[in-house]
């Protein structure tokens, strides 16, 4: 039995779910694992603004990289 004073459910839609699957796949993780994984990735960035620039940021040096610009 799972121990309730250190597991917690999380409801999302199944569409998330499906998603959520197939990121833990390629990455040989369970969904819990791939959680796990995402958060602790993301506690330094705490907002969804630092994220999404971030992300942009890497996209441009990806896209010069492969001299894409």
């Amino acid at each position: 039995m799972t121990d309730r004073r250190r597991f917690r459910s999380v409801a999302v839609p199944m569409d998330v779910w499906k998603q959520l699957w197939a990121i833990a796949r390629v990455n040989k993780r369970s969904p819990a694992q791939q959680i796990a994984f995402l958060v602790d990735v993301s506690k330094d960035i705490p907002s969804d603004k630092q994220i999404l620039e971030r992300y942009a940021a890497f996209q441009l040096f990806k896209a010069a990289k492969n001299g894409e610009l």
